[in-house]
């Protein structure tokens, strides 16, 4: 109408193109990190904020306490509203891609965090999702035992009848030219990429494989499962080379650290095991679940993990109640954490954890049909992030 204007919305967003401008700048002035000016609590320090990956000495600084977004499909006669199993960011970090129970790709905007596409990639449940290394292609499992090979234009490649039962975890090699796969049929099995023809198949677990993961630069693959045991295994024999037997209850996640000296795991019994590769039999670190009145044992189970992309030594993690704590290493309690039943929290079982490439984002996948995007608090808000309105810097 003439002579009235239409009010604009303001949409939440996380820029991180003003720390990286801080970055280039301080870089200049500061050339020795030691030199830089310490950041205070006060948010009038905002504008010094830099990078996750500029942020060396202070783990806390990384950590994503702050609700960015909650995004959720609509349900309608192209999406449903249902659990979300899997979720992996793009190579650049531009979207994430969440594969829920029907069988369907969402792919979500990683700046503002608004809806952009959605298809139908699978029949069944999508459980894992991986990139390869080149960031050329998307390898996808799914409750039937079925993998997909996509390409970064979200284009289908190739489609393979790889296991009986639900595919829990895929993982590539550094040459990208195998990638290995885990499964509830008790199977760990490596893949030629190209021609999608079995190789070996890794057998020692004795019930179903919950996790896998490729070592960053050997020849090693790493797996754990329902038979309470981590395993260590050469990909090129096939033979396993050592057998943890610590964890007291099912192992639902694993992963190895950047450098790929160390490796953690976490499973039903409230903990997170942290070991070093030269020295396997003994644990390096333990983290343990808090203490929650109420909260069963079941709740404080860990279903996901993942490490920090440039700070190896902290850890997000999710439970089964829908929580989501950061450890680092040498604390024996969460620095942060975000607890189910708080506003904007989780309120069912966390089954994915992404970190952003960049790593001032995690974006967490739940059986409460949402996935949620955190992001780091402003100076002088502390970790439990103050207000949840995300619009600011990375």
């Amino acid at each position: 109408r003439s002579g009235t204007a239409r009010k604009q919305t303001k949409r939440k967003a996380v820029d991180f193109n003003s720390t990286l401008m801080m970055e280039i700048h301080s870089r200049v002035l500061f050339p020795d990190n030691h030199l830089r000016p310490e950041l205070q609590p006060c948010i009038a320090f905002d504008k010094d904020l830099l990078p996750a990956v500029s942020v060396k000495d202070n783990p806390a600084s990384c950590v994503c306490t702050k609700l960015a977004d909650t995004s959720v499909n609509k349900n309608n006669a192209y999406s449903h509203r249902c659990p979300v199993f899997a979720i992996a960011w793009t190579p650049e970090g531009r979207g994430l891609v969440a594969g829920n129970s029907q069988g369907e790709f969402t792919l979500w905007d990683g700046f503002e965090f608004n809806f952009l596409t959605i298809w139908q990639a699978h029949d069944t449940a999508v459980q894992a999702i991986t990139w390869s290394h080149n960031n050329e292609f998307m390898v996808t499992g799914d409750k039937a035992g079925t993998l997909k090979y996509w390409m970064n234009n979200m284009n289908e490649v190739k489609k393979l009848s790889a296991h009986q039962n639900a595919i829990r975890s895929i993982s590539f090699s550094l040459s990208d030219q195998k990638f290995v796969s885990a499964s509830d049929d008790h199977g760990i099995r490596i893949w030629d990429f190209e021609s999608g023809v079995m190789e070996r198949e890794l057998v020692g677990h004795r019930w179903d494989v919950k996790c896998c993961q490729w070592h960053p630069t050997k020849p090693i693959i790493l797996s754990g499962g329902k038979d309470n045991k981590v395993k260590l295994w050469d990909a090129r024999t096939g033979l396993c080379l050592d057998t943890l037997h610590n964890n007291k209850s099912t192992v639902r996640c694993c992963e190895w650290s950047r450098n790929g000296n160390w490796f953690v795991t976490g499973g039903k019994d409230q903990r997170l095991r942290l070991h070093d590769l030269r020295k396997v039999n003994e644990e390096l670190f333990v983290f343990s679940m808090p203490e929650r009145p109420g909260a069963s044992m079941k709740e404080k189970g860990v279903t996901s993990l993942s490490m920090h992309p440039f700070r190896e030594t902290l850890i997000a993690s999710g439970d089964y109640s829908g929580s989501v704590y950061h450890w680092t290493v040498g604390t024996e309690g969460p620095i942060a954490q975000r607890l189910s039943g708080e506003q904007g929290a989780h309120e069912q079982c966390v089954w994915g954890l992404a970190w952003h490439p960049l790593g001032h984002l995690l974006a967490s996948g739940s059986n409460d049909h949402t996935v949620k995007f955190w992001c780091r608090p402003r100076p002088g808000e502390g970790l439990s992030g103050g207000k949840d309105d995300a619009e600011g810097r990375g």
